[in-house]
């Protein structure tokens, strides 16, 4: 007969496998946001973003943050009226180089560079880069948008992303489960074929997401739909995610081959482990951690962060196909919770250590938080987790004494089930997490880029003398050193060269700044530095001595910003 004082000594641990997992996930949602999710950044450009130039470059250069690919959007030059330049682009690394052939002919005025590359993870990112020949022009017009890909093939590549990452996790998760948690001397013959089952279940899931995200990637990163998904495939476009779905297929299948009904032998734990490291390799390959350094380092610490996940959610649906079985068997409880407890501090331990600095890498700054859809979902995340948290805290304060009162077989049963219930509901938001996470990685850490708008330019004209007009503006338009740009025009529009350089005056009505050095740049053209001290309206006065007895003056006001 059993004694009905004796304690469930089984139940004291198996708090500490939920109460890890915890931690775990804590550790995961508010430390360690994957570098995968960071896109491709334009650093630099050449000519520099508003810079005047005397002449026309032959090259244009932007410089990114990692490694780009070109679609088949091309690159392409707009003038300030959005009509076409001639140029070529080309890829080599992390320069995109843009070519003007015929930079020699351009004429004064704005040019318009608007780009479409793809990141190493597959997501396009597209901008503009606006600099000017000789002066600005008075105005500018938008170039057009780079095709986007519908919401149809948005709402594709979240799901295949969401199904992807649940499937692989808890199949790579199972198997470290049932090769390392699960104890050999436990037959368990019903429940180890129920944790086959969802692991075959699972592994077809997760290599079906992989596959298919191939041709979605291929469709998305050239802004098509996805009936173009034969005519638009390019293996070179989507080399990164073939290797990454080559290597979660095989990783999946070895695992598949090393789950059985029986307890694992050595040969089914070595390809159940193997197999699972080998899966979670996948997803850092199409993956941004290559572009920070040390790049070695960060992307074992992508394979870290997706298989501390894979441990807590293969290990608490583990537990929750496996607690009740257990019921009564306290040796092998312990042994399972303690086991479970072991691997998940460790990557408690581990994911943490990094987890913090490198969530405020990707988003740059606090408030990326709540001015990006990516800090939104990160929050969303963080939501979760302290959902999960309060499970813990109930845990911690209800269930465990319930648990440390159960004597007999009918309260250990129901205190098993207690607990199972709130592994499974923790189970259920990791699910969740996971969710968010699928939406999370496409989406970008950083601001939409800003894009050329039509409209005013800073430049403003007045007339002088009979046929002439004077065209002047000031860069930055800010307080401070400021670059002064005076171009003298016929009644045509070309440039005007007077016969002797314009006299210019700057002032506001309240200071005077007096004469500005210009000296001529271009053909009609004048540049000066000169430092404004206040914001408002400011005049600049310009004369011109056409002939002994001609001196025409005008003022254009031109306005400082703070």
């Amino acid at each position: 007969m059993m004694s009905p004082a004796r304690p469930a000594r089984w139940h004291l641990t198996s708090l500490w496998g939920p109460v890890a997992a915890l931690l775990v996930a804590l550790a995961i949602v508010l430390g360690g946001v994957s570098p995968a999710s960071a896109h491709a950044e334009l650093v630099s450009t050449d000519p520099e973003e508003g810079a005047v130039v005397e002449t026309a470059p032959a090259e244009v250069t932007l410089t990114f943050n990692e490694p780009v690919r070109l679609t088949s959007q091309q690159i392409a030059v707009y003038d300030a009226e959005g009509d076409p330049v001639d140029a070529s682009a080309g890829a080599n690394g992390p320069a995109v180089t843009v070519t003007l052939p015929g930079a020699a002919d351009l004429a004064d005025g704005t040019y318009v560079v608007s780009w479409n590359v793809l990141s190493g993870d597959g997501h396009p990112i597209s901008g503009a880069l606006t600099f000017s020949v000789g002066a600005p022009s008075a105005s500018v017009s938008a170039p057009p948008a780079p095709e986007t890909s519908s919401w149809a093939v948005e709402v594709v590549r979240d799901v295949v992303t969401v199904a992807s990452l649940v499937g692989l996790l808890l199949a790579a998760g199972l198997a470290i489960f049932l090769a390392r948690v699960l104890p050999g001397s436990w037959d368990g013959t019903d429940t180890r074929r129920r944790l086959r089952r969802l692991l075959t279940y699972a592994a077809g899931a997760g290599a079906a997401g992989f596959v298919l995200q191939v041709p979605v990637a291929a469709v998305y990163g050239q802004g098509l739909e996805l009936v173009d998904v034969v005519s638009a495939f390019d293996a070179g476009s989507v080399l990164n995610e073939l290797v990454s779905a080559g290597l979660v297929l095989l990783g999946l299948g070895m695992v598949v081959r090393g789950a059985r009904t029986a307890p694992p032998d050595p040969t089914d734990r070595a390809l159940l482990l193997a197999g699972a490291l080998v899966a979670l390799l996948g997803p850092s390959l199409v993956g941004h951690t290559r572009a920070f350094a040390p790049a070695p380092v960060l992307v074992a610490w992508d394979v870290i962060h997706v298989t501390a996940g894979a441990v807590w959610l293969g290990g608490l649906v583990g537990l929750v196909l496996s607690l009740r079985a257990l019921a009564g068997r306290e040796v092998l409880a312990a042994q399972t919770l303690s086991r479970f407890s072991t691997i998940a501090a460790f990557a408690l331990v581990v994911v943490s250590a990094a987890g913090a600095f490198l969530a405020w890498r990707i988003l740059g700054s606090w408030a990326g938080f709540v001015e990006t859809a990516y800090g939104w979902l990160l929050l969303a995340k963080i939501g979760i987790a302290l959902v999960v948290a309060a499970i813990g805290g109930w845990n911690r304060w209800r269930t465990l004494p319930a648990v440390q009162a159960a004597a007999g077989f009918g309260d250990r049963e129901r205190a098993a089930a207690a607990v199972t219930r709130t592994v499974r509901v923790e189970a259920v938001l990791l699910v969740a997490l996971l969710g968010v996470t699928g939406f999370l990685v496409n989406q970008s850490p950083r601001p939409a880029p800003v894009t050329v708008a039509s409209g005013a330019t800073g430049v403003e004209a007045a007339t002088i003398g009979d046929d002439l007009r004077v065209l002047a503006v000031m860069d930055p338009r800010r307080t401070g050193t400021n670059t002064l740009l005076v171009q003298v025009q016929d009644a045509a529009g070309d440039p005007y060269d007077p016969p002797t350089a314009p006299t210019v005056e700057v002032r506001s009505d309240e200071l005077d700044l007096g004469a500005v050095a210009v000296r001529s740049i271009a053909a009609g053209t004048y540049r000066g530095e000169l430092v404004v001290p206040r914001v408002g309206e400011w005049d600049v006065q310009v004369s011109i001595r056409l002939s002994r007895f001609d001196n025409p003056v005008t003022t254009v006001t031109l306005t400082i910003r703070p």
